[in-house]
């Protein structure tokens, strides 16, 4: 029966849960919970309110040269630079010179033309200037020109759109805004802006629209002409809201210089078949914009942003600010992955998974031209940098709590063991728990080698099994026993390995299958198992503090020899009352016949009558006594010559042979077989199997006696002409006081001890009996002796001559 339960420690981690599912959840994920809920919550709520805006541009901006987009040689602008200023002349130029220069692209067959001047009024110079400048537009088939809002103080805002005449030659108008942030970095435009019911699109997407429209021959785009003028008040509406997308080169576009192509120095198929943009570069027309690309004088020309616009609508990378759900998607969700990978992985794995929730974010911000989307990345970059640290600090405060109180409930175990030398007392609160557990672990691994250790030098076959019983631990005698390799038996079923052990009072199963998984009785009784051992099985029940059922022990006890011995004991007693009792008997008989009737026997046949019985006592008492000593006189081993103890042994049984007529031959041997033995134990062996050989050989049958090798052993074999031992009967051979012939050779005297002592003499030098019969076929038995090592035969300098 188990004991009582122990008392409760004061911390226990394999404690029972509490009922119910969300209880459970609370009880084994707390701290968890609260991280996972507290750190989710906050950083949802901080990505709706977007407290950062500088953090979230100053990731995007430092970003961005690797998030650009490349140029295919599609867009080509015409820079009005200081050198076209310095050889025109001061700003504004004649409208005929914007002709001349519209002409001489044209001549190129260019896909369109972006002509981004406001030409909002008429020229003042000659006056058919516009008129020229409107023939040129025309003519050249597709040119977009450019309007904007124009603001001023507390003026009521309206548009500024080309003339007339120029709007209506032209193949297009947009607006030419850019979009400030509040840090006045153009980073954005929108692609539809314009009073209510009146939009206008953007200028470079006017010009796209128009290009592509022009090159497959098709209509070009409905725009405003000359709109009415609008009440005042009306609000300015924006929409299409979109990032820009610079291209990577420090020269993203071929730029030609407005005055070369004033006077025809450009090769000649610079423009054909792309989109040209005819705009202003030099810093002193004020027609730049602080923008994140990488620039020179840290200012970007309005030109070259439009130019970086087309070139976005060009490859189909448009790119727009998140929305709060995408924002909240983009921050929450690789937050939350990493939270559910605390659960689960080890420190090195959470920081591994931290890092790819950290590319595959970078990854979408620097794919955002492909992805289409621009996050604002500041709140879940904190939230994901933060999330070990926070919960490396709780569980490492979890961890302090466990030191300590684990330290103090392992330290309540050990008492009256020996308790190693303190620690050094110093460091901080950390590594003096940390000490404490070392020297509490200490203490417990001491147990378990001690344990260990004494299970495992247990004499007898012992095994510790789980609850599902399977083994363990399993002691060196174990391993001997089943014959397990050097990973033992660890994982295996009991009812496997004690399968084969019955019963020997009811030959039932001593295990039978599922028997430790249904019964906690404990098993003591004597088995056998199929090897023919006799095992003392005892299977007892162990229990864990709980009184909850922990596993099983089992131990196997040996008691072969016991019981082997026990019945050789018996065996003799039955004998010994049989046949010691019979010759005395009959001397006995015979003595008191002799007094009663002294008429009917004489002197001589009284003599022998006694002499014969007292021949079979003394028999039957030096059997015994040679058997006995066979098994436990010490063993005195030393060198020896095989061959000459078989001729020894030849010369002892030749008078035996003679009397029976039977021919005794040697051969065929070799010329000396040494071996290391005892030599008078050997001796005796080998003259009872020459013996035996010789009472069942037929008169002028012959018994030859060899030697030879066979492997790493002598082969020393006797072969007669007897009758023969079955197969089946071959087993009883060597059992002491039964002789397997006696009712046909009922001549033939002995007690049944011969082979027996036979069996001892080879065994007790390492080696075994081969028998090789038939019945009516003779007999040959085969000792197999190990044949001794250099090492062994040097250990005996005696010279085997």
């Amino acid at each position: 029966m188990p004991r009582p339960p122990e008392p409760p420690l004061p911390y226990d981690p394999t404690a029972e849960p509490p009922r119910g599912w969300l209880r459970r959840l609370w009880h084994r994920r707390a701290p968890w919970l609260l991280l996972a809920g507290g750190l989710l919550l906050v950083t949802a709520v901080l990505t709706l309110l977007q407290p950062f805006p500088r953090v979230d541009r100053m990731l995007q901006d430092n970003a961005r040269a690797a998030m650009g987009q490349g140029h295919g040689g599609e867009v080509v602008v015409v820079a009005i630079d200081d050198a076209s200023l310095a050889a025109v002349g001061r700003w504004p130029w004649r409208r005929a010179l914007h002709a001349e220069v519209l002409r001489r692209i044209a001549a190129q067959s260019p896909r369109c033309i972006g002509l981004d001047l406001l030409l909002t009024e008429q020229d003042t110079a000659p006056p058919l200037d516009d008129e020229v400048l409107a023939h040129a537009i025309r003519d050249s088939g597709c040119v977009v020109l450019p309007m904007a809002l124009q603001s001023a103080g507390a003026a009521a805002q309206r548009e500024l759109v080309p003339l007339p005449g120029l709007a209506d030659a032209a193949a297009g108008i947009g607006h030419a805004h850019i979009s400030l942030d509040q840090d006045g970095v153009a980073r954005s435009v929108y692609l539809s802006e314009g009073f209510a019911g009146r939009p206008w699109q953007h200028f470079a997407s006017v010009l796209y629209e128009a290009g592509e429209a022009w090159a497959h021959g098709g209509a070009l785009p409905a725009h405003p002409r000359l709109p009415a003028p609008l009440p005042d008040g009306q609000p300015w509406e924006r929409s299409g809201h979109q990032l820009i997308v610079f291209t990577h080169a420090d020269q993203p576009f071929t730029t030609v210089s407005y005055v070369d192509v004033l006077r025809g120095n450009v090769p000649p198929a610079v423009f054909k078949d792309r989109y040209v943009l005819v705009g202003a570069t030099a810093l002193g027309l004020g027609d730049a914009y602080a923008t994140a690309a990488p620039s020179e004088t840290g200012l970007t020309p309005g030109v070259v942003i439009f130019a970086n616009v087309l070139q976005g609508l060009i490859n189909g990378h448009r790119v727009v600010v998140a929305s709060p759900w995408q924002d909240l998607a983009f921050n929450v969700l690789p937050l939350a992955v990493a939270l559910l990978g605390l659960l689960w992985l080890p420190p090195a794995g959470v920081l591994l998974l931290i890092g790819s929730m950290l590319a595959l974010r970078l990854g979408l911000h620097v794919a955002r031209p492909w992805v289409g989307v621009q996050f604002a990345p500041a709140v879940g970059f904190m939230a994901l940098l933060l999330v070990y640290p926070l919960w490396s600090l709780t569980r490492l405060t979890a961890a302090l709590r466990f030191l300590h109180i684990g330290t103090q409930q392992l330290a309540s175990e050990f008492e009256g063991f020996p308790t190693p030398a303190p620690p050094a007392h110093g460091g901080d609160y950390l590594e003096r728990q940390m000490a404490a557990t070392a020297t509490a672990a200490l203490r417990l691994r001491n147990l378990h080698r001690f344990v260990r250790d004494g299970i495992d030098h247990l004499p007898d076959a012992t095994l510790v099994l789980d609850d599902e019983a399977r083994v363990l631990i399993a002691n060196l005698s174990a391993l001997r026993h089943w014959g397990a390799p050097k990973e033992g038996l660890a994982g295996r079923d009991a009812h496997e390995l004690l399968g084969d052990i019955r019963r020997r009072s009811s030959g039932a199963p001593m295990l039978a299958p599922g028997r430790l998984l249904h019964s906690q009785e404990p098993i003591l009784d004597e088995g056998e198992d199929a090897q023919g051992r006799i095992l003392l099985v005892r299977c007892v029940p162990f229990y864990d503090t709980r009184n909850d059922h922990a596993g099983w022990m089992i131990a196997l006890v040996n008691i072969t020899s016991v019981r082997r011995a026990q019945s050789q004991r018996d065996e003799a007693l039955r004998f010994i009352s049989h046949d010691i009792r019979e010759p005395m008997a009959s001397i006995l008989t015979i003595l008191e016949l002799a007094r009663s009737r002294p008429e009917q026997l004489d002197g001589e046949a009284v003599y022998a009558r006694i002499e014969r019985h007292a021949q079979a006592g003394l028999e039957l008492a030096d059997g015994f006594v040679n058997v006995a000593r066979a098994e436990v006189q010490p063993f005195h081993a030393g060198p020896l010559d095989l061959v000459a103890l078989v001729q020894e042994a030849a010369d002892d049984c030749w008078v035996a042979a003679r009397q029976r007529g039977v021919q005794l031959a040697i051969g065929p041997v070799p010329a000396e077989a040494p071996f290391v033995g005892d030599r008078s134990l050997l001796g005796r062996a080998l003259v009872n199997v020459l013996s035996n050989a010789l009472k069942y050989s037929p008169e002028g049958g012959q018994v030859r006696c060899a030697l030879d090798t066979r492997g790493p052993h002598w082969a020393l074999s006797v072969h007669d002409q007897g009758p023969g031992i079955p197969p089946a009967l071959q087993s009883q051979l060597f059992q002491p006081f039964h002789r397997l012939h006696r009712e046909t050779h009922p001549q033939v005297q002995g007690v049944g001890l011969g082979l027996l002592l036979v069996r001892a003499a080879v065994q007790r030098h390492g080696g075994s009996i081969e028998i090789d019969s038939a019945e009516g076929g003779g007999c040959t038995v085969t000792l197999l002796l190990p044949r001794p090592s250099r090492t062994q035969l040097e250990a005996f300098p005696i010279d085997l001559e």
